[in-house]
This record gives C-alpha cells, sequence and structure tokens, in this order.
C-alpha cells in the first residue's frame, strides 16, 4: 500500500534523558515498563475512529550494544516505512554492554501517524521500546507478552553479535523468519544452531534480488551447455561492505550452474571462489573462465547502479550494458521477511 510520508508522532513528550543511548535518541514516550501497553492503548483512544488499527505482523528489532544511535535512528526509519506497507506493532530491543548487564529495564512508546490518500483516512505504526541487559526468561517472557497474539512474528537483529543472539535462539523457535545482513555481522552469526534454520534470511542476498534478475534474463538467453561446457572456475570479487552480497550471488551462481549443468548432461567440476579484490570502481565483480579460454565478466560499478556483461561465447559478443541498483532497504526487508 503506497501512503504519503506525512506523520505526526504522539505522546512524544519531552522527558529527562535516559540512561541508554539507542532508547533516549529514538523517538517517543518513556514509560514504566508495566504501563507501556496501556500507553499504547491510551494513544489508540485518543486518536478515535479515525486511524485506522490492523497489525499483519509483529516486528521485533534487535540492536546489539555496538550499534550507535545514529545508525538505529536509521534502522528505525527503515522499520517504520516498513510498517507503511504492511502494518505491525513494532518492538524494538536495545541490548547493553556486557558491563551494564544489570541494569534496570527501560520502555518508550510512540504511535506514529500517516496519511493515506487512497483510503482518505490515517494510519498509525505502534513501537515498542526497550533497553535491557542480559537476556533472561524474564525478559523473553516480558517481549512475548508485547507481542500481538496470534499474529506471526519476524525478527532484524541488526549489529548483532553471535554471544548476543545465543540467549535468544530458543525464543527464535516461534517466529517465522529471523533476519539479519551478513555483510554487518559475518558468516558466524548464520552457523548458529537455530531451531528453524530454513527461516533465517540474508538482507544481503535480498537486496541483490533486482541483480539476481537482470543477470539471470541475461542467462536465460544461452543454451545449459554453452554456460557449463569447460568452466573451471567462478569469483566474486567484492568492495567494502558487500562480502554478504558476494556470498550470496555466489551461492546463486554455483545453484544455477548446477542446475545447467544437470540440463545439459554435463560434469561440473569448478572452483567457486569470493575475494575482496575488485578492480576499482566496481562494488562487484564476477569473472568465469573456461578451459578454451573463453570467458564471462560481470561488473557492478556506479555505486552499485549500473552492470556490464561481457560473454565471448555470446551470439552477440560485443559488452551488454544493465540499468540495475540494490533494492531499498525497506523493499529488501519486505524480501527477506516474506520469500
Amino acid at each position: 500500500m503506497r501512503c504519503s510520508l506525512v506523520m505526526v508522532t504522539l505522546g512524544a513528550t519531552p522527558a529527562a534523558d535516559m540512561a541508554h543511548p539507542l532508547i533516549d535518541t529514538l523517538p517517543g514516550f518513556p514509560v514504566k515498563i508495566s504501563a507501556a501497553l496501556a500507553s499504547l492503548d491510551k494513544a489508540w483512544s485518543e486518536e478515535g475512529e479515525e486511524a485506522a488499527r490492523a497489525s499483519q505482523m509483529n516486528l521485533v528489532l534487535m540492536f546489539g550494544a555496538g550499534v550507535s544511535p545514529a545508525d538505529a535512528q536509521a534502522r528505525f526509519d527503515e522499520a517504520i516505512l516498513f510498517a507503511q506497507r504492511y502494518p505491525c506493532r513494532l518492538v524494538v530491543l536495545a541490548a547493553r554492554p556486557a558491563a551494564e548487564a544489570a541494569a534496570a529495564l527501560e520502555a518508550k512508546v510512540n504511535v506514529l501517524c500517516f496519511f493515506d490518500p487512497s483510503r482518505r483516512g490515517k494510519r498509525c505504526c505502534e513501537a515498542l521500546m526497550l533497553a535491557h541487559g542480559a537476556p533472561t526468561n524474564e525478559l523473553e517472557s516480558l517481549v512475548s507478552t508485547w507481542l500481538e497474539g496470534d499474529l506471526p512474528t519476524n525478527v532484524w537483529a541488526h549489529g548483532v553479535t553471535v554471544a548476543e543472539m545465543t540467549p535468544w535462539l530458543a525464543w527464535t523457535a516461534r517466529c517465522r523468519r529471523v533476519v539479519a545482513d551478513r555483510s554487518l555481522v559475518g558468516d558466524e552469526f548464520f552457523k548458529l544452531a537455530f531451531p528453524s534454520p530454513k527461516s533465517v534470511r540474508d538482507l544481503a542476498v535480498a537486496r541483490c534480488l533486482p541483480v539476481r534478475q537482470a543477470l539471470g534474463q541475461y542467462l536465460a538467453a544461452h543454451a545449459p551447455a554453452e554456460l557449463v561446457r569447460g568452466l573451471r572456475t567462478v569469483t566474486i570479487n567484492y568492495g567494502t561492505g558487500l562480502r554478504g552480497e558476494a556470498a550470496g550471488l555466489l551461492e546463486w551462481m554455483r545453484g544455477c550452474l548446477t542446475h545447467c549443468a544437470g540440463l545439459s548432461r554435463s560434469h561440473l567440476d569448478v572452483e567457486f571462489t569470493t575475494t575482496p579484490q575488485p578492480p576499482p570502481g566496481d562494488n562487484l565483480d564476477a569473472e568465469w573462465v573456461f578451459a578454451d579460454g573463453a570467458r564471462f565478466s560481470w561488473e557492478h560499478a556506479d555505486k552499485g547502479t549500473r552492470a556490464i556483461i561481457t560473454f565471448s561465447r555470446s551470439r552477440q559478443p560485443a559488452p551488454v550494458t544493465q540499468r540495475v541498483a540494490f533494492m531499498a532497504p525497506a523493499e529488501a526487508l519486505s524480501e527477506a521477511v516474506f520469500f
């Protein structure tokens, strides 16, 4: 659903600074833990019938202790954009450093409203925010009571370390999706013993959907045998902060080429690698090398908005240019949550 970006914040009365820098930065009204849900009900009642409330899910946005206030604000804004399209209750969990594990819980509540021209009314997104120390059974129970019952729960773990995520693993068994960014949290996060590994999604992979679609369309115009005959190496070179995108594209290429080998009844003996050394100006770069000297080259440049493809086995070996960019953050989150 398309909505305007005109927003009104309810209950954001200025208050004394809170101890946790992330919760202090995010917009909202400080409340007692026991009064958080009641504060939401009060905000909705003050809006009356003009504000539509129709949640489809819960979205838990988890921040690691190392996330900066500016980073948290940017991710919060992206979550609100997601909530405008897919109405949900947003629960923000801000972890404290290990040295503050015993600090008291702090809560904040916010309801952000925006105008929906298509329905000629106003819709609102509700957010509950919690600063916490070491995870405990009591903390998990509190978070569970903040979620809207009978609705699916999705978790977006941003800047959460392996050590910070480990205590929450059992709790994620009730979640439909767990989303994290491999380019930010690294490979070890995705190796954790999640109760449902298939529910874990990589935001870096989701961002690359337009790239995979455009590249797949080009490759689909070639016979499977032409793509795998004599193929020896497939290398993805990646720039700073794009390790997750590179890993996702490499696995996608591996899957595509394995499928092509099956269709053409060919034997696939290929070395798949990634390296942090893209050519100057490239964000990502893919190179396929064949035994007979043939080459396939894909270069993603101009800050990730333009791709150039060269394939010596193509009927038109001249370079092909594609205008293709990564998904915007809110759209990538949608892709990771729903697909």
